[in-house]
């Protein structure tokens, strides 16, 4: 199960609003500008080709002069852009829908355009003609609904991207709180389980190797010897299922000392190990540091997954290495985020060690997938005296409120 911390995810209303108004109307005024700036700067090159330059040469007789006029008509066009940008936005067309927005930028652009084209019929340079009155007014009418549009245009789509991407951010936070809330409902079934196998279960079996102890006491004083015998025979194998099957059920189920903390764990689990296997764990002092010091807690779920997975090293070790010596290193390492730690752990042998460079994984292969998805990594390979060595990392965000260490 994924350790992730979700926190509740924002309302769909909410989600809509991923782009504020002010950001959108920003967006809509830079690039709409940018188009007018464009647009003016060649209706000035449009003025000087249509005979404006060489109108403005003859009449002003003087460089600064021709100068003017070009700036002038320059201002006159930007002024132009500034009414459209300033009147669409007055009329609120980034609240409205497409057909809206395109008639309010049309009527602003129609209006603008009748000031803009006397202004412009006023300066002495001005070609003239209908032609080029007619064709000034239309360019200028296009340009100001296709210059104004466009930064609508670009206003939707950031706001639509925005949205979308809000949207997956609460659909993400929904599934990080509906994982949290499956890890911890399988802890607390774990849990249960494991309070049942090894508390009322074992006292079960207990009480019935007590009778059967019993029975067969009463039975050797009666003299009936091959029964005590046999009773006690059966005593002996309840015993056997107490001691090996339920202890290694509820082990799997849940690991005896997790609640204390995974080193507590992990020296449980090496102390149950054959009595030929010299096995131990070393922490690393910064952890020590911490657990004294800084009351670091490990949640529950990564604390498993640590657990669980030294557990089946240790086993491929024995198993299959035939290793006689275990070690088990453990330290913490800080983060940029000082409630975010990584937990470093290797497990080396005396074994044979992997063969192949890349070993096939088999029964890590799931806890490399658990490892992983909380960001961590695990390598197998060899160390420096040829053994096995199995290395993983795991993040995780420290819990005062976890019991243990």
């Amino acid at each position: 199960m994924a350790g992730l911390t979700a926190r509740a995810a924002p309302a769909s209303a909410q989600a809509a609003q991923a782009v504020p108004s002010r950001d959108r109307t920003r967006i809509a005024v830079v690039v709409a500008g940018a188009n007018f700036v464009l647009y003016s700067l060649m209706t000035v090159a449009g003025w000087a080709g249509w005979g404006g330059l060489q109108t403005a040469i003859t009449h002003e007789h003087s460089a600064l002069g021709v100068a003017v006029d070009g700036v002038v008509v320059l201002l006159v066009n930007l002024a132009f852009g500034a009414v459209v940008i300033a009147g669409t936005l007055a009329f609120r067309a980034l609240a409205r829908r497409w057909p809206a927005r395109i008639l309010v930028v049309t009527c602003v652009s129609a209006v603008a355009s009748v000031p803009r084209i006397l202004a412009l019929a006023a300066i002495s340079s001005t070609p003239s003609g209908g032609a080029y009155v007619a064709a000034v007014g239309t360019l200028g009418l296009a340009a100001g609904v296709v210059g104004m549009s466009a930064g609508l245009l670009a206003a939707s789509l950031v706001d639509r991207a925005w949205t979308e991407q809000q949207r997956r951010e609460e659909e993400a936070l929904r599934a990080a709180r509906a994982v949290e809330e499956l890890q911890d409902e399988e802890i607390r079934v774990r849990r249960l389980v494991f309070d049942q196998l090894h508390g009322t279960l074992q006292f079960h079996l207990v009480t019935v190797t007590a009778g059967l102890d019993q029975v067969a006491e009463q039975l050797e004083a009666a003299g009936d010897a091959p029964r005590a015998a046999a009773v006690r025979r059966w005593a002996e194998t309840l015993e056997e299922i107490r001691e090996d099957d339920v202890r290694s059920l509820s082990h799997s189920v849940f690991p005896s000392g997790a609640d204390l903390g995974p080193q507590e764990a992990i020296g449980l689990l090496l102390r149950r190990l054959p009595p030929q296997v010299d096995a131990s764990i070393e922490l690393g002092d910064r952890y020590r540091d911490l657990v004294a010091e800084a009351g670091l807690r490990m949640p529950m779920a990564e604390r498993l997954v640590v657990i669980y997975t030294v557990e089946e090293a240790v086993t491929n070790a024995l198993r299959h290495g035939r290793a006689r010596t275990v070690t088990v290193r453990a330290d913490a390492e800080p983060t940029a985020d000082p409630d975010r730690w990584v937990f470093v752990t290797e497990v080396d042998d005396d074994g044979t060690g992997p063969t192949e460079t890349a070993p096939t994984l088999h029964g890590l292969r799931r806890h490399l997938e658990r490892i992983e998805y909380r960001g961590g990594t695990l390598e197998l390979g060899t160390n420096t005296g040829g053994g096995g060595r199995l290395a993983f990392r795991l993040p995780f965000t420290a819990d005062p409120t976890a019991p243990g260490r």
